[in-house]
Parts: structure tokens; C-alpha cells; sequence
């Protein structure tokens, strides 16, 4: 059985990914901050890891240690009044959190 990590795997989309990898027979984890996404869209079938994506040594391990056959990054910030309000923080998470999900991919 391979092993799949969904990152933003509590949302909407993510959560219905999940479900069709588990549907296609694959281990699934779910990598997700719960900001905007919600730990009941996670069926029982997936692991979900609460972690913020930009969180680089943690989010490498965990890859390290789950060695998943594929990565479907899908966390993001996507409120656009946010982004307009904090463009920072809009460029933080889906900018640097992208690069540090790439990093940890690397390691694994």
C-alpha cells in the first residue's frame, strides 16, 4: 500500500482527495493548520497531522518518516480579503510555506 500526504488536506478540496486516494487503496495523511480547513471534513480512514506548512524541521520529518509516494500540496491562504488586508502574511503562507513544503519534500 503507498503512502499519499495531502497538504491542506482539511479543506474542502483536500478532504475529497483524501477520500478518493483511501478509495483507491492508498495510506493517506493529511498535513493541515486547521486556519481555515476543518478537522471533520478528515475522515477516520486519514491521519491528520495539525501543523502549519512553513513549519520546515517539522514538516521534513514528518516527510522522512512517512516516505509518501506522492505529495499533493494544496494548503494555501486563499482569503482574499485577507491577502489584501496582510499581504505579508498571504506571501508568507503561500510563498515561503511553498518553498519550505518543497524543502521538506527534498528530504524525505
Amino acid at each position: 500500500m503507498t503512502t499519499a500526504l495531502v497538504t491542506g488536506g482539511a479543506g474542502f478540496i483536500g478532504s475529497n482527495l483524501a477520500d478518493a486516494l483511501v478509495a483507491d487503496g492508498r495510506r493517506v495523511h493529511v498535513v493541515d493548520d486547521l486556519s481555515s480547513g476543518h478537522a471533520f471534513h478528515v475522515s477516520d480512514e486519514v491521519t491528520l497531522h495539525e501543523m502549519d506548512i512553513r513549519a520546515g524541521a517539522e514538516l521534513a520529518a514528518l516527510v522522512a518518516s512517512l516516505r509518501p509516494a506522492t505529495i499533493f500540496h494544496l494548503a494555501a491562504q486563499t482569503d482574499v480579503r485577507k491577502a489584501i488586508e496582510h499581504p505579508g502574511l498571504d506571501a508568507d503562507v503561500n510563498i515561503v510555506g511553498t518553498i519550505t513544503g518543497l524543502e521538506g519534500a527534498s528530504a524525505g
